[in-house]
């Protein structure tokens, strides 16, 4: 994430020739990446295609409570004064969440590799092992 982060940030340096739109874009990013995070982790076993977020109210609600603060602090006048941001373009805000979505690519990746090989997520201890 931290990765990804960076390396839009320095190309969008380049790219669209100011600093406060790329932190912007940076930071949005990351932000993206986070609640990406959230939703790939909700279960180490199944696809976040599966629906199973769905069957977690409270995981959607604070998924929803995180996309508005992260557009209202791109768009708000007073919070992007307070947060040193600026108003994203469509293209702007496409790129990071095409980003930020790479992070589903690797995490599905990965669980369908440990499905395929047959690795747990976590290891249990035996009751009788235990006491």
């Amino acid at each position: 994430m931290g990765g990804g982060t960076l390396a839009l940030m320095a190309w969008a340096t380049t790219a669209f020739g100011s600093d406060t739109i790329a932190r912007t874009m940076g930071v949005t990013t990351f932000s993206l990446f986070r609640i990406m995070s959230s939703l790939e982790t909700a279960d180490e076993k199944r696809s976040v295609f599966s629906g199973y977020i769905l069957e977690n109210p409270a995981l959607l609600k604070a998924t929803a409570i995180s996309i508005v603060s992260i557009v209202l602090a791109t768009e708000l006048g007073i919070l992007q004064n307070v947060l040193e941001m600026v108003s994203l373009t469509g293209q702007q805000w496409l790129i990071c969440i095409c980003v930020a979505l790479s992070l589903i690519v690797v995490e599905e990746i990965k669980k369908a590799m440990k499905v395929n090989t047959g690795e747990s997520a976590a290891m249990t201890v035996p009751a009788a092992a235990a006491a």
